[in-house]
């Protein structure tokens, strides 16, 4: 179970994650000759994880739609506004590695699902989430307009 006391608390798992980004293995976001749809939505993924762990908060502006909400591992709804917020200063240095996999892209014309299991250790303990991110074209360019965090259960042992 994850408690959070504070905004900030509440976006720790969710900030844990995106802050590894840039640790994911090369080949997390590898296409498997899905198409150029797929390969446009999938690198846009790639980039939003990577502009949310430096905490640049221009490129997650022109990475996301003005409608953009996320939402957070409690269910928390946040908007693009108040999502970008949470990205105004200095990145962790701290960057924990972090397995992408199970990724499966789907297009259905100009709306785009992407779901990832992202896996980590947090406090000694493995956690894992599942991250699903729809996606939006207008014209040639794809924007997110929505991420879901949610937590999964530890495997029983």
């Amino acid at each position: 179970m994850f408690i959070f006391h504070s905004r900030q608390r509440r976006h720790a798992l969710a900030a844990l994650l995106v802050s590894g980004a840039a640790c994911f293995s090369p080949h997390a976001f590898a296409q498997d000759g899905d198409g150029s749809d797929a390969a446009a939505v999938t690198e846009l993924v790639r980039k939003f994880l990577d502009a949310q762990s430096r905490h640049d908060v221009p490129a997650l502006r022109s990475l996301t739609a003005e409608q953009f909400v996320e939402i957070s591992p409690l269910g928390e709804v946040d908007p693009r506004d108040r999502m970008l917020g949470f990205y105004v200063g200095d990145a962790s240095p701290t960057r924990p590695v972090i397995a992408v996999d199970e990724r499966e892209v789907r297009i259905f014309g100009d709306s785009a699902i992407v779901t990832i299991k992202l896996s980590f250790n947090a406090g000694g303990q493995a956690r894992s989430l599942r991250a699903g991110f729809v996606a939006h074209r207008n014209g040639a360019t794809w924007k997110l307009v929505s991420a879901q965090h949610t937590p999964m259960r530890p495997a029983r042992s």
